[in-house]
C-alpha cells in the first residue's frame, strides 16, 4: 500500500525517474576530418576527453577507436556517468555516439542533453569548435 501511495503522489507531482539511452539508442554524429588527419584527431579526442572528465576504457590508435565514460566524481549534474564512443574511419569519418543515465521527467529532455554533449564533443573534437581556455 505505501508503494501505492507512493506511486500516486509521485505521478501528481510529476516526478522525475531515472532514464537511459545505452549505446546505439541515439543516432550517432558523423562529422568529417581530412584522411590524413586521422591520427591527429583521434589524439585531440584523447584530450578533449579528458578535459571533459572522460576516463578512457579502450583506445586502439590503429581501429581509431576510443570508448570513454566519464569519472564519477567529475560532475554532479543529471548525466554523470555519461559514456562516449570515437570511431574514426580511413576516409575521415568521425563518428561519435553517446549514451547516458539521468533523472528527467521524461525520456525526451535526457536525449535532448545527451544531444547537446554529443555536438559539443564532436565539435571539439574535430576542431570546429574553439576550445575553452
Amino acid at each position: 500500500m505505501t508503494k501505492l501511495v507512493l506511486a500516486v503522489s509521485c505521478l501528481l507531482a510529476a516526478c522525475a525517474t531515472p532514464q537511459a539511452f545505452r549505446p546505439g539508442d541515439l543516432p550517432p554524429l558523423v562529422s568529417r576530418v581530412a584522411p590524413d588527419q586521422r591520427v591527429a584527431t583521434w589524439n585531440r579526442a584523447i584530450t578533449v576527453l579528458l578535459d571533459e572528465g572522460y576516463v578512457p576504457q579502450v583506445l586502439n590508435q590503429e581501429a581509431a577507436y576510443i570508448s570513454a565514460k566519464q569519472r564519477d566524481d567529475a560532475s554532479n549534474d543529471e548525466l554523470a556517468g555519461t559514456m562516449v564512443i570515437v570511431t574514426i574511419s580511413p576516409e575521415g569519418a568521425v563518428r561519435v555516439e553517446i549514451a547516458g543515465v539521468g533523472v528527467y521527467h521524461d525520456e525526451s529532455q535526457l536525449a535532448h542533453d545527451l544531444q547537446q554533449v554529443q555536438a559539443r564533443l564532436t565539435a571539439e573534437i574535430t576542431g570546429s569548435a574553439p576550445r575553452p581556455s
